[in-house]
């Protein structure tokens, strides 16, 4: 008797180590995605020192920062403008903004938009033999050398995608180019299936912001929309995409399709530093992860909208 006690005794002790091992080598992958983090999406802040535009993206930060997200994805048009630009306004430009980012208490993973790009426009008359540009000067000034990259967090992927294609005739378009289907194969090719992904692209991929502003047999320009979304998104379909964070048209818009929400959202400038965009505040996108899920809201942060003549007096 005391033989099969003992035996007993030896087989539960085996079960409960064969348990215990289990638990402690799960893939840390797994260990990551049951944790719930903050993060938010800031896209369209068009700084400048007009308007005060700098004073109110010091507040959306103050807002920002209260809110204590792990980090923030900014979705571009993070300057007023460089397409039409001289060197020097430009320069003023990216230098108050990565000034101006220094508010920040977390990390920051930047966009590039169409507004970031130096010289673009022949009224610049800016020579497309300049040192910096098109998108040298952001690659220089804000991303570190590149216009797209991924980053992971707590087992969700992120990639931030460079959208702005050119013309012969030097004006933009929405676009994903070759070699960045190339690298973004690359990436996909790396992640597990299972994993979440968001995207973050300045121009979007999917949109109703035309039918909804001027009819429903309105049509997007080039310029406002990514032309080869679809080739894009086709990528994805073996894979677990989540989310695609969107800017460019100042609107707030959530397009649920196939499982995947493409949120655009909104602008920190509102119209542009003016007010509201066709009832759409200044603001900004708060996305609230837990797990493999999520839930998102548009915050605005109590900036009042002040006349130029007003702004020239500080």
């Amino acid at each position: 008797m005391k033989t099969a006690i003992l035996n007993e005794k030896r087989i539960v002790n085996i079960i409960m180590l064969i348990i215990f091992t289990i638990l402690l080598f799960q893939p840390s992958s797994y260990a990551q995605i049951t944790d719930s983090f903050r993060f938010v999406f800031m896209t369209d802040i068009h700084v400048q020192p007009e308007l005060k535009a700098d004073e109110g993206f010091k507040q959306a930060i103050a807002k920002v920062n209260e809110l204590l997200p792990d980090f923030v994805i900014t979705g571009g048009d993070l300057i007023m403008d460089a397409l039409g630009q001289s060197f020097e306004r430009s320069t003023m430009l990216y230098d108050m903004y990565n000034e101006i980012c220094n508010d920040f208490t977390m990390p920051v993973y930047n966009t590039i938009g169409n507004h970031e790009v130096f010289g673009l426009y022949e009224k610049s008359s800016i020579s497309p033999d300049h040192p910096e540009y098109g998108k040298e000067m952001y690659k220089q000034r804000i991303g570190h050398g590149k216009t797209y990259y991924s980053f992971d967090h707590n087992g969700w992927h992120f990639i931030v995608l460079d959208a702005i294609g050119f013309t012969p005739e030097r004006k933009y378009i929405g676009e994903i180019d070759s070699s960045q289907i190339v690298w973004l194969k690359d990436d996909l090719s790396k992640t597990d299936n299972a994993t979440p992904i968001v995207v973050s692209t300045h121009i979007p991929f999917i949109s109703v912001g035309e039918q909804m502003l001027k009819g429903g047999a309105a049509a997007f320009s080039p310029a406002a929309i990514i032309a080869n979304s679809n080739d894009i998104i086709a990528l994805f379909h073996e894979h677990n995409l989540k989310l695609v964070l969107q800017g460019h048209l100042h609107i707030v818009e959530d397009i649920h399709i196939a499982g995947v929400h493409y949120i655009t959202g909104g602008a920190v400038s509102g119209k542009w530093w003016e007010g509201a965009r066709d009832g759409f505040p200044e603001g900004f996108v708060v996305i609230d992860v837990n797990g493999d899920s999520f839930a998102w809201s548009y915050e605005t942060y109590g900036w009042q909208a002040v006349a130029e003549n007003e702004s020239e007096k500080k």
